[in-house]
């Protein structure tokens, strides 16, 4: 075999990141040529690894499924080759278990950048100088941020920045999660409810200042507050939470009243405490603007069906009501004798997700079909009755009297 050429040698001696950095500054196929000077330099050339055309394209993903040692500066040396590339997208994926797998502090000081997306798990830093001028998308998953302030010094230092999203995230040394920004138009907070993980989010509040936000998703336990500014331009609201006590059914309470000016809500409660339910609705602000409502239970409560009713009195422009709900045969509450606005005069669409043929159910449906007179479409998704019972099932529904002529109600054709 051919001697190599002394400079070749050198160069090959040099770390990965540095010749990737090298190789970033030539066009992609002469970048490619290099694969022959030595067998090394492939890694660098190889379009599975690293897309040289991608950089011109202002795209680059990494999904590294690589030997964390040998490959960890490589990967980094690919990122930095990417950013002085002026690329605009980034996504890295990767959820290797590594305390020390970190994102290279350039990611944060670009001008390019648009859109970026990481899933790292491990411990982060975001450096003091961070600065990304020209980023509209931002979403962390899986982070550990040594300095919690830092990440929210970053927002504040994204001037254009419209989509965010924390998604299992840690922090330390902060007390509350403040998130401020005027340009924001949508808004991820997911969290697990799991009570080991509860206790490593580092924080004890959340404040969100961000008035212009168009969708807004929360999905967390009540053990910190949530506290939102005014939102007059919320569209859309997916909000899942867990109540534990009396204190998480007034933090629940408030966080809905932040949300009061959306167009399309969903909501999942799970109320382990057995408060919400049973309290009062009368602090409850008006959804004047909510046109869509979707409510999700896992479990039941005597007072659940009751609870929706009496939720839709504040509702006065809702068209379409969605319910998914737990089925039980006994014990619930009779449907309320004053019947909300919203049904009588507003209410089109009524989707009922399961249906498991139980009494409390038939008259939460015969009440809906009884007093809603604009009412255009029952949907009844799913039936879940043994077979020899379905048919009945189905004609007992359709043959309940309905205050709307125009009222269809649909039931899932098994039979075709």
């Amino acid at each position: 075999m051919a001697e190599q050429p002394k400079s070749v040698g050198v160069l090959d001696s040099l770390p990965d990141h540095i010749l990737c950095q090298i190789l970033s500054f030539l066009p992609a196929k002469e970048a490619a040529r290099t694969s022959v000077l030595s067998p090394r330099w492939r890694f660098f050339s190889n379009p599975n690894l690293l897309s040289l055309e991608s950089f011109r394209v202002n795209d680059l993903w990494v999904n590294p499924d690589f030997s964390y040692d040998d490959d960890y500066l490589r990967i980094h040396g690919w990122i930095c080759a990417a950013l002085r590339r002026d690329v605009k997208e980034i996504v890295i994926f990767s959820i290797k278990k590594k305390d020390d797998l970190t994102s290279p502090a350039l990611l944060f000081t670009s001008h390019t950048l648009v859109t970026l997306k990481l899933k790292i798990n491990g411990v982060n830093d975001v450096p003091t100088n961070a600065s990304l001028p020209n980023l509209k998308t931002l979403h962390f998953t899986f982070f550990e941020f040594l300095d919690g302030n830092s990440v929210l010094k970053l927002i504040s230092s994204c001037p254009v920045l419209e989509d965010f999203a924390f998604i299992m995230c840690w922090f330390h040394k902060i007390s509350e999660l403040n998130i401020r920004s005027l340009s924001l138009k949508s808004l991820v907070l997911r969290w697990s409810f799991g009570a080991g993980f509860n206790s490593r989010r580092g924080y004890n509040a959340i404040k969100i200042n961000a008035p212009n936000l168009v969708y807004f998703q929360y999905v967390n336990g009540m053990g910190e507050g949530c506290t939102l500014s005014e939102m007059k331009s919320l569209e859309r609201a997916h909000i899942e939470i867990i109540l534990m006590d009396n204190e998480d059914r007034e933090r629940a309470a408030n966080l809905l009243r932040g949300v009061c000016n959306v167009q399309s809500l969903y909501l999942a409660i799970e109320d382990d405490s057995e408060t919400l339910f049973l309290a009062p609705l009368d602090p409850m602000p008006a959804f004047n603007s909510l046109v869509e409502l979707e409510f999700r239970s896992k479990y039941t409560h005597d007072r659940q069906r009751t609870w929706i009713v009496e939720f839709i009195h504040r509702t006065p422009n809702l068209k379409t009501l969605i319910l998914d709900l737990p089925s039980k045969s006994e014990g619930f509450e009779s449907m309320p004798t004053i019947v909300p606005s919203c049904l009588l005069f507003q209410i089109k669409q009524i989707e009922i997700k399961h249906f498991e043929g139980e009494e409390p159910t038939f008259e939460m449906v015969s009440y809906f079909l009884k007093h809603g007179s604009v009412l255009e479409k029952l949907i009844i998704r799913d039936i879940k009755v043994c077979e020899e019972e379905l048919s009945a099932v189905i004609e007992k529904l359709l043959s309940l009297p309905k205050e709307s002529k125009k009222c269809e109600i649909v039931t899932p054709d098994y039979f075709h």
